[in-house]
Formats: structure tokens, C-alpha cells, sequence
């Protein structure tokens, strides 16, 4: 397949250049003046750095940015895909055991109401605040069941190409996977050392961090550019039962 199309686009070289000359043939055998002819060859020559300058730089980048844009459209759209199918009850049950889950839960479902300039207070208001989580046996047992159902979500979400466009969103995934890959590795968690306890909640830790500040921005771009998602959103998905 490549060799049929680089051998297409030779043809495609050879004979446009053939029909330029031909016109610069014609031009000659109709007006008698090789001077002439050479004098707007030369014209033409000169203005190749022009349109290179306007065609390939300016113009192509108005599109390349076109184009990521409307690329980080879509990986905010696998946000929302992502939340909806299990990042909001991921967030919700990682809350559950941190030792100031209510205050956090109201700074964070509040912080979901904000412009996405305020998201950023926020986002340091909840760092300052802390995410200290003490998971126990019965609940990484209850995320390693959750993670078991909702791998296939996961996976698809993770290989879609669009993730390269957000770099917060893909490391939050990775810190996502390599939760639910320990849990897996481990085997037996009734069996965890208080090592390995702490490991995991260090694990859980860094992956809620990353839940959150991407659940802000997801709510902060569904409020300025949907509104009636974002009710919707409020009304079914916000934390610990309360409301936007």
C-alpha cells in the first residue's frame, strides 16, 4: 500500500512539472521571448518563500491549532464519559475514608459549582486541607470488586488517542490503573501487612488527588459550555447525596 501510493504521488510529481513546462513551452513558441519568459520564471521563484511563509506557517498553524483544539474538545468528552461511568463513585468511595471526608465533600461538591478560574482556589483550599486516607481490608476489597467491573470502561476510555491532548487527565488515569493493578497483584488482601496497607492508601492517595482536580474541571467546562448537563450532572452525581 505505501509503495502504490509514494509510487502515485511520483506520477503525480512528474507530470505536473511536465505540464509546467509545457506552459512555459507554449508561452515561448506564442510569444517569441525567452527574456520575457525567464524574467516571470524568475518572479515566480520569488515568491515561493513568500507563500511558504503565509501557506505552510501562518495558515498551517491557524489549523494545527484548530485542529488541538478541537482535539481537547474531545478529551473533555471522555471526561465526562469517564465521570459518568465511574470516576464520580470512585471519588465518592476513596472520600468515604479520609479522616475529614465531610468537609472535604462539601469544599469539593461546592468547588464544582465555580468558574473555572475558582476552580483553582479551591483545588488549594482542599491541598491545604489535606487527603489523608485510611483505607482498611473491607474497603480496598469493595474498590478491587469495583475495579473488577468497570475494567473494560477503563481500558476503553485509556486507549483512546485523544488522552495525549491532556496530560492531567492521563496521569490521573495512570494513577487509577496502578491502584487497581496492586490491588490485583496482591492477591489475597485479607492477608495485607500493615506495609502493604500503607502502600495502597499511599496508591489511593495519589489517584483520589488527581480524581479531583480533574471532576473540578470537568465541572467547570460542562457549567460554561453546557448548563443543563451541569444540572443534571448536580442533581445525580453529587457527592455524599448533597446538591449544587
Amino acid at each position: 500500500m505505501k509503495k502504490m501510493k509514494k509510487h502515485s504521488t511520483l506520477i503525480i510529481s512528474v507530470l505536473l512539472l511536465a505540464l509546467s513546462a509545457l506552459i512555459y513551452s507554449v508561452q515561448f513558441v506564442i510569444f517569441r521571448d525567452m527574456r520575457d519568459t525567464f524574467f516571470y520564471f524568475l518572479q515566480d521563484w520569488a515568491f515561493i518563500p513568500v507563500q511558504i511563509v503565509v501557506v505552510t506557517i501562518v495558515v498551517g498553524r491557524v489549523i494545527s491549532d484548530r485542529e488541538k483544539r478541537e482535539r481537547i474538545e474531545k478529551t473533555k468528552m471522555l471526561a465526562s464519559a469517564f465521570f459518568s461511568e465511574l470516576g464520580t463513585e470512585l471519588m465518592r468511595r476513596l472520600l468515604k475514608s479520609t479522616s475529614n471526608a465531610q468537609s472535604l465533600a462539601e469544599i469539593i461538591v461546592g468547588g464544582g459549582k465555580q468558574t473555572p478560574e475558582a476552580v483553582k482556589k479551591c483545588a488549594k483550599v482542599i491541598e491545604s486541607s489535606g487527603l489523608d486516607i485510611s483505607c482498611g481490608v473491607a474497603e480496598f476489597l469493595e474498590l478491587k470488586e469495583f475495579f473488577a467491573v468497570k475494567c473494560p470502561s477503563l481500558l476503553i476510555i485509556a486507549s483512546n488517542p485523544m488522552l495525549l491532548e491532556h496530560e492531567a487527565f492521563t496521569d490521573m488515569l495512570w494513577s487509577v490503573f496502578h491502584l487497581s493493578d496492586e490491588l490485583i497483584a496482591r492477591g489475597d488482601l485479607t492477608a495485607l501487612t500493615q506495609a502493604d496497607l500503607n502502600h495502597l492508601n499511599a496508591d489511593a492517595q495519589r489517584a483520589l488527588s488527581g480524581l479531583i482536580a480533574n471532576w473540578l474541571s470537568h465541572m467547570a467546562h460542562i457549567r460554561s459550555e453546557y448548563p443543563y448537563l451541569f444540572a443534571f450532572e448536580c442533581r445525580e452525581n453529587a457527592l455524599f447525596d448533597k446538591t449544587c
